[in-house]
């Protein structure tokens, strides 16, 4: 049974079968970025929708990722494939006095309704607070696997599952479990900003990290004003994506925070 359904492997340049060659997977191949976001209209936005500002970025990112296809492949063997589907993994804390983390997953998100996606992820995080989440098997099978395997149990799942691109019943994992990019909710926590790593084994080419939002001066119209301000962080693999991927990227996404309705389409 195949664990992914991929698109043809798309063609590579010269160039980008150097980048494949000239880093590992893990750690040197990571390029990491800031963008400051106004989310005022957003805010407002959400009020008017009765709908939650992470609903909305669920949906800008799923929408985004759509319309800059690249973004979403996999490395196998050294040649890049598109996935066919859009997956946001959300990170997510089932409580905050266990030392646990744990995620939803919201599929294709860009096709669907702003307000079916906020009722899915509400959904979603209640049943991780209720211990009725996706990736219960496998955080089980880990509690009886010796820390010191811990890192050869991953690589071996992870070539199995992206590499050989096979899934068996057995492997206590929900199909394609890290998704297409992950979101985590640094805001949630106090926390500013940071970049997050890319962790090998998940094969995915972004992670974007959510900071709180803050009240703080703007230039707006040409005059000093104040704005609500969200920092939003960036880590994405450059055997991907170069700095022209990346920038239409961001293009893309940001302009669902200067004009919010766009995403009612």
């Amino acid at each position: 049974m195949k664990h992914i359904k991929y698109k043809s492997k798309l063609k590579l340049s010269p160039w980008r079968k150097i980048s494949l060659g000239s880093w590992k997977p893990k750690g040197d191949s990571s390029i990491y970025a800031f963008e400051d976001f106004n989310v005022d209209k957003v805010l407002e936005f959400c009020k008017q929708q009765s709908i939650s500002f992470s609903s909305f970025v669920i949906k800008a990112l799923s929408s985004t990722i759509n319309q800059n296809h690249r973004i979403n492949s996999v490395i196998r063997f050294g040649n890049m494939y598109q996935r066919e589907k859009n997956t946001i993994f959300v990170h997510t804390l089932p409580n905050e006095i266990t030392d646990d983390l744990s995620g939803v997953l919201i599929e294709e998100a860009f096709t669907k309704d702003i307000n079916e996606v906020d009722v899915e992820f509400k959904n979603e995080i209640k049943k991780v607070k209720e211990g009725e989440e996706k990736h219960t098997k496998s955080k089980k099978s880990f509690k009886i696997i010796p820390a010191i395997f811990s890192k050869y149990v991953l690589n071996f799942l992870s070539f199995l599952m992206y590499s050989l691109n096979i899934y068996l019943k057995i492997i206590p994992s929900p199909k394609d479990p890290f998704g297409s990019v992950m979101l985590t909710n640094i805001g949630s926590l106090n926390i500013q900003k940071a970049f997050c790593p890319i962790a090998p084994y998940t094969k995915i080419p972004m992670v974007v990290s959510l900071g709180r939002i803050e009240l703080k001066p703007i230039v707006l119209n040409d005059k000093i004003t104040k704005g609500n301000i969200s920092t939003f962080g960036f880590t994405f693999d450059h055997r991907i994506m170069d700095g022209i991927h990346f920038s239409k990227f961001i293009e893309t996404f940001q302009s669902f925070f200067i004009n919010p309705k766009l995403i009612l389409k």
